[in-house]
């Protein structure tokens, strides 16, 4: 893993994502280096010649430029960690989030948070402070082996659900957000099943658009090879496509129903894109 220090001319970013007025990434790359990350095709990550999961630049400045910009931008709420893991190991040795989550704290600024990292629950006093309005915590729950393939250096899936429950219990809003859900894979009744105490449980269906799909649907091809002819059908026939997924809306409502847990699923239709929409 290539880690290098650099520094940058700006940290707050408008964002389309209706989590904030701007976005936060301390961080360009991710040690985590999964296959079916949509950052890998984000415009800046695009122009770069290094492979996605090989490097971390660490913006070593983010802090400093963050006081400034908040007494120039004076946002009301922020969201951490669009294109990039804000709480990746390399955090642990550089604790640039901390530091901004102690500066959105002392500034008063509401912000959300997307990660997949348990590293996060260690800055629960931070969190408790009263301006973490909510955290979407990445999770899954396929088997080890195909995780070993599509996503091999993030955390376990067991260590998030822990992280997910110490946050909940610490009274932190945090929505267990099961992505990508794998069309005839995923075990949506464990989903709920595992997070039956949670208000809100999220859902985002692999996105078939990626650049790198077929590569992801040969890996799930060679786990489970009685799905290869389904995978290879996915993205060539929308009738299909569109069933597959009406499907799998209906699974989720069937289970909210009889938890009593409110959902939202996020779908990505062929030859389109996510609509980056969280909030209600």
């Amino acid at each position: 893993m290539e880690i290098s220090i650099v520094g940058i001319t700006r940290i707050l970013n408008p964002t389309s994502i209706d989590l904030g007025e701007y976005v936060i990434n301390p961080y360009k790359g991710c040690e985590f280096s999964c296959l079916y990350c949509y950052a890998r095709y984000n415009k800046s990550v695009q122009k770069d010649k290094r492979p996605w999961g090989t490097y971390v630049d660490v913006r070593i400045n983010s802090p400093q430029l963050l006081e400034k910009e908040l007494f120039i931008r004076k946002p009301k709420k922020v969201l951490l960690g669009s294109i990039t893991e804000c709480f990746q190991p390399v955090e642990k040795e550089y604790q640039v989030t901390k530091r901004i989550l102690e500066i959105l704290n002392l500034g008063k600024i509401h912000y959300s948070i997307l990660t997949r990292s348990p590293i996060i629950a260690e800055y629960l006093d931070l969190l408790k402070e009263g301006f973490c309005d909510s955290i979407y915590f990445t999770v899954n729950n396929y088997n080890e082996k195909l995780k070993k393939l599509l996503e091999p250096k993030s955390p376990s899936f067991e260590e998030r659900k822990q992280a997910i429950l110490a946050l909940s219990k610490s009274g932190i809003n945090v929505i267990p957000y099961f992505s990508p859900l794998l069309p005839f894979v995923s075990d949506i009744k464990e989903a709920f099943r595992d997070f039956k105490e949670f208000k809100e449980i999220d859902f985002e269906g692999l996105n078939f658009n990626l650049g790198n799909i077929r590569k992801i649907t040969e890996i799930i091809g060679s786990v489970y090879p009685e799905l290869k002819p389904k995978y290879n059908k996915l993205p060539d026939d929308p009738v299909f496509y569109n069933k597959t997924w009406k499907t799998i809306k209906d699974e989720i409502e069937l289970h909210a129903k009889q938890y009593r847990i409110r959902y939202d699923i996020y779908l990505h239709g062929l030859k389109d894109y996510f609509s980056n929409k969280y909030s209600k």
